[in-house]
């Protein structure tokens, strides 16, 4: 009989050990979880404070007057080709194919192709590669570079 109590009792507290390791390991997937969502959040503090630094530099009043130039200067480029393509003569499309012809038929030295890895994608680094294509995009002198580089 007591054999059997003291067998009774070890069922017992092993069932409690099981449960108190099971609310362990849930404890601990829980933490792991919340790790995870941290890092999310501090990424997308992260990016948030990016768009405000874009932000700050870039108004959408800017960005429409930007854009309008660009559309104004396509049309215009598109004007200048209507009249260049109405003024060709017949015999100036002949030489203009010969040269064609003669261009495609030649042999094109292409340049050399870089051997060094090209640098690691990181946030950092798109958005410099960001800012330069807009610099590179924006009209001379409309935008102070300082203000730029110090909000990086």
């Amino acid at each position: 009989m007591l054999l059997l109590k003291k067998k009774r009792y070890q069922e017992q507290l092993l069932d409690r050990t099981e449960n108190q390791i099971s609310n362990l390991e849930r404890m601990v997937q829980d933490i792991e979880f919340t790790q995870i969502e941290m890092k999310v959040i501090e990424g997308l503090k992260i990016g948030n404070e990016c768009l405000n630094k874009m932000h700050q530099v870039m108004s959408i009043e800017e960005v429409e007057r930007i854009i309008g130039e660009t559309q104004d200067a396509v049309e215009y480029q598109r004007q200048i080709d209507e009249i260049l393509a109405g003024s060709l003569t017949e015999e100036d499309e002949d030489a203009i194919l010969e040269e064609l012809n003669a261009i495609t038929q030649e042999q094109m030295e292409l340049p050399e192709v870089p051997s060094e890895p090209l640098p690691e994608k990181t946030p950092g680094t798109l958005l410099l590669y960001a800012l330069q294509l807009w610099l590179l995009l924006l009209p001379l002198g409309s935008i102070e570079l300082s203000r730029v580089w110090n909000s990086l």
